[in-house]
């Protein structure tokens, strides 16, 4: 079945015709999943790696398969698939691969894979880098990527610093935080102190730097 975008979704992919690395932060009934699609189609790699969550599993499977029967999509939560996918990957065509969040970093095999692309649903799951699935996900070696999200830091930017990191922007955490995040110290019962945001600054430069590297933010109203 051929896909119709509107005009809105079309406007997101031309404007980020020219990177192989970018970000849909779309809100919610924009289609960001359509313009996420398109993205990989254009970009053109055989592999390509779909992450969302557990529950969106089927969902994202059928719409593969409906929109873009070119492809094998292998679901890498059946254990049996996963097993074909590793047998066979040499002689499999063009193929997108699909796991969650909770089972990728348990699929070490994930990190040997090369000149793919990396497509994450609801990007904001891997917002705190501390946790397995971040800091996996931080190590694969993806050629490109593309990060979906209507709510990628829930208007709270120091929790953008890893999906930033994807995008290509080599900035350091501790850099980040020191231009962008307004902090301070709060005293806690006990004497103990600890650091509390409060605010943002230079976010137009932010927004700027973002759109430098391939973010488009969108609403609804717009």
């Amino acid at each position: 079945m051929p896909m119709q975008l509107y005009e809105h979704q079309k406007q997101a992919l031309e404007q980020t015709k020219d990177f192989n690395r970018v970000a849909y932060y779309l809100d919610m009934g924009l289609g960001k999943t359509f313009v996420g699609s398109e993205k990989m189609k254009e970009l053109g790699t055989d592999l390509n790696i779909l992450v969302c969550q557990k529950s969106l599993i089927s969902t994202w499977i059928e719409h593969f398969k409906k929109y873009y029967p070119q492809y094998e999509v292998i679901d890498m939560t059946v254990k049996k698939s996963s097993q074909y996918f590793l047998e066979n990957q040499n002689q499999i065509g063009k193929c997108i691969l699909v796991v969650n969040y909770d089972l990728i970093f348990r699929r070490k095999f994930f990190l040997q894979l090369e000149n793919y692309t990396l497509m994450l649903d609801e990007s904001s799951q891997i917002q705190n880098e501390t946790t397995k699935r971040s800091k996996f996900i931080l190590k694969m070696k993806p050629k490109n990527v593309i990060l979906l999200s209507g709510t990628p830091t829930a208007g709270k930017y120091e929790n953008l610093w890893s999906q930033v990191h994807l995008l290509g922007w080599k900035i350091s955490k501790d850099l980040y935080w020191k231009h962008y995040i307004e902090t301070e110290w709060v005293e806690e019962d006990g004497g103990f102190f600890r650091k509390e945001v409060v605010g943002y600054k230079n976010v137009d430069r932010l927004k700027m730097k973002l759109a430098q590297h391939g973010a488009i933010f969108m609403k609804s109203e717009e």
